[in-house]
């Protein structure tokens, strides 16, 4: 067993002995599920909310009977017993939403990108320390074995390059840059520093105005940084290379692979089978129980939404 799955189950030994937190979960679209069946299992979700497909209501009622599907958002707000509200709607719902349930004393856990611009992030981060609650940014990858672990090895190495490269079919719904874009600006954020500028070197438009994009990243540090997005491909694949003065290692899924020059291939180097989503939602819960804040991640949020922003 290693480290992060040691931790893993400290937090959830620690939830035994903590109240379990009412919750409200708002958007029901693919990821919304995903955060319905995480959070079913170490929190008491009273209501699920979404404006979407009638299907959703069906969902809920065959595979979580003891949830209750709200056709009034204002309810959720009105209700004294939920302690926390979980945004998945779309993306320019995220301000609207976490404004309101922010003003109604709720604390807010709400998917990447936290909204759609500097000025919104810097208004929610400014009435969730006012009303001293917690307001955490869905950003799965900061949670990842494979991240982490990266961190702990580029600590005593140098880095000259960088590719990053996320290649799937779809979905259309949501801006390329907002919905892929920002997971790749968090990532460089936790391995090297902030960006100092992208700079736009290719763009294509197929079913949307842009669906493959490339893009050089500058930084105060010289690092020769690539990113390549393509959402209308087949081949699915996502995959960080990274060119250090001692090794090159390839996060590819969920694992890091390191070259090997006597073979000229690269060879797993470490895998995790823990979940970077459970131990999102689980630390989320955490910091509401603790009565801890982490705004210092929720800053990072708004840097990366001000990043694409002045991109676009």
């Amino acid at each position: 067993m290693n480290k992060t799955q040691i931790n893993l189950l400290i937090y959830k030994f620690n939830f035994r002995n903590m109240s379990m937190k009412n919750i409200a979960i708002i958007g029901m679209g693919y990821w919304g599920k995903k955060l319905v069946y995480e959070f079913s299992k170490i929190a008491n979700i009273k209501f699920c909310y979404s404006q979407g497909n009638i299907s959703n209501i069906k969902w809920i009622n065959e595979n979580y009977p003891k949830i209750k599907y709200c056709k009034d958002f204002q309810d959720i707000l009105n209700d004294s017993t939920i302690d926390a509200i979980v945004i998945a709607s779309p993306i320019d719902t995220h301000f609207e939403y976490a404004l309101k349930s922010l003003k109604a004393k709720k604390h807010v856990y709400i998917e990447k990108p936290m909204c759609t611009s500097k000025k919104q992030g810097e208004v929610l981060l400014k009435i969730a320390r006012k009303n001293n609650l917690e307001i955490f940014v869905g950003q799965i990858f900061l949670y990842h074995p494979v991240l982490v672990k990266l961190k702990k090895l580029l600590k005593n190495e140098k880095i000259d390059s960088i590719y990053l490269g996320w290649h799937r079919f779809g979905p259309f719904k949501e801006k390329l840059s907002l919905d892929l874009l920002s997971h790749f600006i968090t990532i460089l954020q936790e391995l090297f520093d902030q960006p100092k500028k992208l700079i736009l070197k290719s763009k294509v438009g197929c079913v949307t105005d842009c669906d493959i994009l490339s893009l050089h990243i500058q930084f105060q540090k010289k690092i020769n940084c690539v990113i390549e997005l393509n959402r209308v491909s087949y081949h699915k694949q996502r995959e960080i290379i990274i060119k250090s003065s001692k090794n090159l290692y390839k996060w590819e899924d969920d694992i890091l692979l390191k070259f090997s020059k006597k073979d000229e291939i690269f060879k797993e180097y470490f895998s995790s089978d823990v979940s970077p989503l459970t131990t999102e939602c689980t630390k989320f819960l955490k910091n509401i129980s603790l009565k801890q804040k982490n705004y210092l991640n929720t800053k990072k949020a708004v840097f990366t939404v001000s990043v694409i922003e002045n991109f676009e």
